[in-house]
């Protein structure tokens, strides 16, 4: 199928999408993928438990400029225009003040919100995270009822939620998520109408610092690379002082880092501090430290880390949203849980909803399964680490 034969395409949108084509000398490697995101699209193949596998070549192929070509011709496929939800009282962010962080994601890559979440809406939610199940990484063993006094407990260093569907359930996680505000933002910034791709949420804690651990977990520096364009929302549960693991960003390098990195790195790589460093200056090394209730919104495309925690723990909750669900490699959503306002929202705005399908609960389990088994091989390599 040639892209123009789309049926997500309309006259209009052809139209614009050739001028660009045309004006941009865009190269037959980008159209070709463009097609193939069309196709994905069309047949919704990103709900696939070997999507992401059969995609990873195609991801790691592509340069910074690539990505931004890709998604501006996403942005022209799927516009973005303001969208009005009932969700407005919980994430306070004034429409000028969206304007504001729409500009330093675009150029510095992030934005901290300090305070943003009332002390009642943090403690609801941690309530109700204290429910749900978490895992540690590689394993398929299920926790219940970890909190702040048990968590030090789990082997490793991190233990993330085993299921994304538990936490949308949470009142105040859809309230956030469909907030009025952050999803104007966010499109705004994808330049494409937003999708929401991930909730998720996890507890650190000091248990490891080698390196294999430090890496599974995100803890030494990384680009992330799991959609064309995407937006990160990180809400700090817990206060985060310099020993509680404070995430880190290196701002500037969301356009920048790939080409500076050179050579055979590849976007999926772990970097060492001292290269970067030296790449990008300690000035531009930041840390987010923050009372509980802070908000970071970060394009991680920018290289970042969250740092080991040397004492205490701390509890994260994260949203992310895409430009497109090309790529995808994460857990889906369904509709069971959804309050009234949002099923209101789904109807007015699908594609916001295009990661929800009927067949969640055994797709999620599958890909669960999927994503953690380990072989005894693979269990073997892992003890031997630890003694390495």
């Amino acid at each position: 199928m040639n892209w123009k034969e789309s049926p997500l395409l309309n006259e209009n949108k052809l139209e614009s999408l050739t001028k660009f084509i045309k004006a941009n000398e865009v190269s037959s490697k980008v159209q070709e993928i463009f097609k193939d995101i069309l196709e994905v699209e069309t047949n919704r193949d990103f709900l696939t438990i070997d999507h992401n596998q059969r995609k990873v070549n195609v991801n790691m192929s592509l340069s910074t400029f690539e990505r931004i070509q890709l998604s501006k011709l996403l942005s022209l496929t799927f516009p973005y225009s303001n969208i009005s939800s009932s969700f407005h009282d919980i994430f306070p962010l004034k429409e000028d003040k969206v304007t504001q962080v729409v500009e330093e994601l675009s150029t510095k890559g992030f934005h901290v919100c300090e305070n943003l979440l009332e002390e009642e809406v943090c403690n609801n939610l941690i309530t109700e995270i204290e429910k749900i199940t978490f895992h540690t990484k590689k394993s398929t063993k299920k926790i219940t009822g970890l909190n702040a006094l048990n968590v030090s407990s789990i082997s490793g260093n991190t233990a993330w939620a085993t299921n994304q569907q538990d936490l949308l359930k949470i009142k105040e996680v859809q309230e956030i998520a469909f907030d009025e505000s952050l999803l104007n933002l966010v499109g705004q910034f994808l330049g494409a109408e937003p999708v929401l791709c991930q909730t998720n949420c996890w507890w650190s804690v000091a248990n490891s610092t080698h390196r294999s651990n430090l890496s599974a977990n995100a803890q030494l520096f990384h680009q992330d690379t799991e959609y064309l364009k995407f937006v990160k929302v990180f809400v700090y549960l817990t206060d985060v002082e310099k020993e509680n693991g404070p995430h880190q960003y290196v701002q500037g390098t969301s356009t920048t880092a790939q080409d500076a990195l050179g050579g055979d790195y590849r976007p999926s790589n772990r970097v060492k501090d001292q290269d970067v460093e030296g790449l990008f200056g300690k000035e531009n090394i930041l840390t987010f430290t923050g009372k509980k209730g802070s908000v970071i919104i970060e394009d991680t495309f920018g290289l970042h880390k969250g740092t080991p925690v040397e004492e205490g723990s701390r509890l994260l909750l994260q949203l992310e949203y895409c430009n497109s669900l090309y790529f995808h490699a994460g857990y889906s959503f369904g509709l069971e849980g959804l309050l009234p306002e949002a099923y209101i929202l789904a109807e007015k705005y699908p594609r916001i909803f295009s990661n929800f399908t009927k067949d969640v609960s055994s797709l999620n389990e599958a890909k669960f399964l999927h994503f953690n088994s380990r072989t005894i091989v693979q269990k073997i390599k892992d003890r031997i680490k630890r003694f390495l």
